[in-house]
């Protein structure tokens, strides 16, 4: 980002004059440049992960890696996304930003991106997001600051990796080794309800109308669900709509045999999202959106470990 004559932070305008910021770049990597879409991260839609996906496709055998630059309020919910549309390509995928723009002094800009390109080689197969003093496994982050110069967490898995002096890879992504289906489309089509006392079956009868295709709905602790919202979930049963639910607490996972009002949910047809964070659950629903309505093949879908967003799931 830069700075606009009102002093409000717009997009950067070109990718190449990188380069002239920061030549030291070229110390690390043969470097050429594809501008994909120039906009605040906030306007991010999922056509967007779309043409990135393709983008990289499309080159994948033209380069050792790639590194995206991306804006942090939604880097989380790409990197989820291209977890999965790219869980079939060969080659690392860096993420990286900054939290203050490159003109100013000082700026985390040039360290990330230094850091980023200088990694990319020696990381595995996958979507990473390098930010700060982490190596993060990206469909595993969610940003928690919306100001610090380590603004994403890790909080159900150790990060990947830790930048010190020397940066250091200790973990790996587990995947999948069934055969995935390639799909780089997302259905847009969901909305997600964070539960709070009072929530009503009216409420969300109101605010869900025939055009969503996906809902995702965080309960309390283990992914309990107020007795009020069972005749939701009973008729979004009957239609085959989809529900899954997660934990609102931000190292949470899905446990919902525990407890009667989490059991009820099951029964009612609701999908446990085990411990995938908000942006891989959303991103994840998407991708299998795009592929089917099969309320069967969703659920077993969702279920499966795809590119590491999830290890436990509790809940059959």
């Amino acid at each position: 980002m830069r700075k606009n004559e009102k002093g409000a932070l717009t997009p950067f305008h070109n990718a190449e004059e990188l380069l002239k910021f920061f030549p030291e770049l070229s110390k690390f990597a043969e470097i050429d440049f594809i501008q994909i879409v120039n906009i605040d991260s906030t306007n991010m839609e999922p056509k967007i992960w779309t043409k990135i996906a393709k983008t990289v496709i499309d080159n994948e055998n033209k380069y050792d890696g790639f590194v995206i630059t991306h804006g942090t309020d939604t880097m989380a919910y790409t990197a989820s996304a291209l977890s999965y549309a790219l869980i079939n390509v060969g080659k690392p995928i860096v993420m990286t930003g900054s939290q203050k723009p490159l003109e100013d002094i000082p700026s985390d800009a040039g360290t990330n991106l230094i850091n980023s390109v200088s990694l990319v080689s020696k990381l595995p197969k996958g979507v990473f997001i390098v930010f700060g003093q982490k190596i993060l496994q990206g469909n595993r982050t969610t940003k928690i600051y919306e100001s610090s110069l380590d603004p994403f967490d890790s909080p159900i898995v150790e990060p990947v990796g830790t930048i010190q002096l020397e940066p250091e890879i200790k973990n790996k992504y587990v995947l999948n080794n069934k055969k995935i289906p390639v799909n780089l489309d997302f259905d847009p089509n969901i909305i997600s309800f964070k539960t709070i006392p009072g929530l009503s079956n009216n409420s969300l009868m109101e605010f869900v109308p025939d055009c969503f295709h996906g809902i995702i709905l965080e309960g309390y602790g283990p992914g309990n669900i107020p007795n009020s919202l069972m005749p939701f979930l009973q008729k979004a049963k009957k239609l085959d709509l989809p529900v899954i639910i997660l934990s609102q607490c931000k190292s949470g996972v899905t446990k919902m045999h525990l407890y009667e009002v989490g059991q009820q949910a099951l029964w009612g047809g609701a999908i446990p999202g085990g411990d995938m964070t908000i942006e891989a659950a959303s991103t994840k629903l998407m991708w299998i959106l795009a592929q089917t309505r099969d309320i069967k093949k969703i659920k077993k879908l969702f279920l499966t470990n795809i590119a590491g967003e999830m290890t436990v799931t509790n809940d059959k």
